[in-house]
């Protein structure tokens, strides 16, 4: 495939993490009027929380190896502190899906949060260069974007779309840890 394939498909799934991201908030905010879509969800997602986090995560780690391994596009400073905050993820949600520990909120969660906040700084700093970000990393400046697919994605809001995708998938998790979601399965029943 090409690179030009790749970077389409790459913005595609961070586009899709978006819509997930942003269709969750919404269901958050709408509080009570939208309490059996919110069940709905959560039923249809009990159990599949932790596979699809990890899903992300490795998506976002193979995405970004590929990125450097085979496009050979050198990271910055800041790309590096996303992976860093990226690549243990995949270990942690892997072993959280396989042991079925809900507890890995506790770690895997801050590391999200850290990354979406690196991705979100570094997202701003290349759309407006005057903030900052001089050669952060020798001959590779971190206001720079290595491309804009469809105009506003880069490198790091597709690292930002994946934290934020797996911040939610967590949060779903803990939700369902707190409800009996067989309870809610046949409620998800009845309105479909």
């Amino acid at each position: 495939m090409s690179f030009a394939t790749m970077r389409t498909f790459f913005a595609l799934l961070a586009i899709g993490a978006n819509l997930v991201v942003v269709g969750y908030l919404v269901l958050i905010v709408a509080g009570p009027r939208a309490a059996a879509l919110r069940n709905r969800t959560r039923a249809v997602l009990a159990g599949y929380e932790a596979p699809f986090a990890w899903v992300a995560a490795s998506t976002a780690t193979f995405g970004s190896l590929y990125l450097s391994e085979i496009v050979n596009l050198i990271p910055c400073t800041y790309c590096w502190y996303q992976r860093i905050a990226m690549y243990p993820l995949v270990v942690l949600l892997g072993i959280a899906w396989w042991r079925r520990d809900r507890n890995v909120i506790r770690y895997a969660a801050p590391l999200a949060a850290i990354g979406l906040a690196i991705a979100g700084w570094h997202y701003l700093i290349q759309r407006v260069p005057s903030l900052g970000g001089d050669a952060c990393t020798v001959g590779v400046p971190c206001n720079s974007a290595y491309f804009w697919e469809f105009g506003f994605i880069s490198i790091p809001y597709m690292a930002g779309s994946a934290f934020a995708l797996i911040l939610a998938l967590l949060h779903i998790w803990t939700s369902n840890s707190r409800v009996d979601t067989a309870s809610l399965a046949p409620e998800s029943r009845q309105l479909v």
